[in-house]
């Protein structure tokens, strides 16, 4: 009896232990658990300028949310859906975005990079003024997307679907552009200084110097 006992009260101390270690790991990552409620209590969700480094929302429904300045470093996104949603200067490095969907949403002069954004949905987003810096956009999808001042520099986007993209400004220096879908999208005194455009397709596209690409321009705007 004495012994059941006492194994009974260490596997209590034990798991509070555990919790212990969790809460500790958390207050280390930054994860404000205040925050995490005032999120979760408002519909559409708003938390403008909160802390919600390593917060996990996995497969959360997070249209029309406010998340204007919100710390989410490191924070676990996969399979959530933030479509409209404003996350304008966000800071998202380092998250889980698998599967994620960004469809309309406002990115602007959020910090996305070095992101694994190749199973993201980014169509029609503003994505202007956007750190997207050596982040992975391989085969994405940002179909109508403004990535107008936006930093693409190291970027990979080969493959993308970049069609009528506003790509105006934007810095793709030594960015990986080969068989991209550039169709119909502005790059207007855009850097593409080392880039690689082999294959890329650009009809219709408006080359840096304001020239339209002929029909079947492919790697040089003809």
């Amino acid at each position: 009896m004495e012994e059941a006992a006492v194994n009974g009260n260490n596997k209590r101390i034990i798991v509070m232990f555990t919790l212990l270690l969790c809460l500790m790991a958390n207050i280390s990552q930054g994860f404000n658990p205040a925050s995490f409620d005032q999120m979760d209590k408002t519909r559409p969700h708003q938390c403008v300028g909160c802390d919600l480094t390593g917060i996990d929302i996995d497969g959360w429904e997070m249209d029309d949310s406010i998340l204007r300045d919100a710390n989410m470093r490191r924070a676990n996104l996969a399979h959530a859906e933030f479509e409209s949603a404003d996350l304008r200067g966000a800071d998202l490095r380092e998250a889980n975005v698998f599967m994620v969907v960004f469809s309309r949403a406002n990115l602007g002069k959020a910090n996305l990079s070095k992101l694994d954004l190749r199973s993201a949905t980014i169509n029609d987003a503003n994505l202007s003024g956007a750190d997207l810096s050596e982040t992975n956009l391989k085969d994405g999808t940002l179909l109508g997307a403004d990535l107008s001042s936006a930093d693409l520099h190291l970027s990979v986007c080969s493959g993308a679907n970049l069609r009528y993209t506003n790509l105006r400004k934007a810095n793709f220096r030594r960015a990986a552009l080969d068989n991209t879908d550039l169709r119909g999208a502005d790059l207007t005194e855009a850097n593409l200084e080392g880039a690689d455009l082999r294959g890329a397709k650009l009809t219709d596209a408006i080359w840096t110097d304001g020239r339209k690409c002929t029909a079947g321009s492919e790697g040089v705007c003809r």
